[in-house]
C-alpha cells in the first residue's frame, strides 16, 4: 500500500531537480524545439480514478518505457495534494518485479513529484497521486504529463538524459465545475422565491429551489 505525502511536509530536492527538468523542457518544446529529443525513450502511460484507494480524490498513475529507466517525473496542470511514496514496478506477467522500485519526493502543494530508482525497459510502474482541489472543479480539463530519466551509454559511458515530456492518457471530465455551476444554479432559482409575483409561482420556485439545493448537496457527499 503506498503512503501518502500530507501537507506541510518537506519536499525533496530530487523531486525538485526532476520537475525543473520537465519544466525546462516544456518550455523548449514550446519555443519551437519539436523536432528536438534529449533522448530516445519512448513512454506512454495513463491515470484515472483509484477506487481501491482510501485517501479521497485517489488517482492512479501507470507509466511504461522501451528503455530502462532510473528515474521519473509527473507533472499536472492541477495543484499536486499528496501522492504515493514509494511505488511499485510490475513486470509484464503483471507481478512485482523484484528489485524494481522507485521512492518518490515533491513538494506539496506543488504541479508535480519527482521519483528515483530503477525499472527495467517494458515493465510499468505503477503509483498514486491526487489533486489538491477536485478534479474537474476547473475551467479546462486535467492533463498529466510524464518525463523519464534514462542512462544510456556514450561513448561507452552511461550518460544521464532527460526525456521529453509524454502526456499521459487520462478520463476527461463529463462537466468542468460542476460543484461551481450547481450552487450559482442553486442561488439563481432560489432569488426568485421572494420575486415571485403570486402564491402559486411562489410554490413553484420553492420546489426548483428545492431541488436545486439537493443537488448541490449530492455533489460535495459525492
Amino acid at each position: 500500500m503506498n503512503s501518502f505525502r500530507s501537507l506541510g511536509e518537506r519536499g525533496g530536492r530530487l523531486g525538485l531537480v526532476f520537475a525543473a527538468g520537465l519544466a525546462a523542457a516544456v518550455f523548449m518544446c514550446l519555443i519551437g524545439t519539436a523536432g528536438a529529443k534529449a533522448s530516445s525513450v519512448s513512454c506512454t502511460g495513463t491515470v484515472g480514478v483509484d477506487r481501491e484507494a482510501h485517501a479521497e480524490g485517489a488517482l492512479k498513475y501507470t507509466l511504461k518505457c522501451d528503455e530502462d529507466v532510473k528515474g521519473y517525473s509527473i507533472v499536472s496542470n492541477r495543484d499536486i495534494g499528496y501522492f504515493g511514496t514509494e511505488v511499485i514496478v510490475l513486470g509484464a506477467d503483471g507481478e512485482v518485479a523484484e528489485g524494481e522500485s522507485f521512492t518518490c519526493e515533491g513538494s506539496i502543494p506543488s504541479f508535480g513529484v519527482g521519483c528515483f530508482g530503477k525499472m527495467t525497459a517494458n515493465n510499468t510502474v505503477e503509483g498514486n497521486i491526487g489533486t489538491l482541489d477536485d478534479l474537474c472543479e476547473a475551467n479546462v480539463q486535467p492533463k498529466f504529463w510524464a518525463t523519464a530519466l534514462t542512462t544510456p551509454l556514450v561513448k561507452e559511458v552511461a550518460t544521464p538524459q532527460s526525456s521529453e515530456p509524454f502526456l499521459l492518457s487520462s478520463k476527461p471530465c463529463k462537466v468542468l465545475n460542476p460543484k461551481k455551476k450547481a450552487k450559482a444554479k442553486a442561488q439563481k432559482l432560489c432569488a426568485k422565491v421572494k420575486s415571485a409575483d403570486s402564491k402559486r409561482a411562489r410554490t413553484a420556485a420553492r420546489k426548483r429551489c428545492k431541488a436545486a439545493l439537493s443537488a448541490v448537496k449530492r455533489l460535495h457527499a459525492a
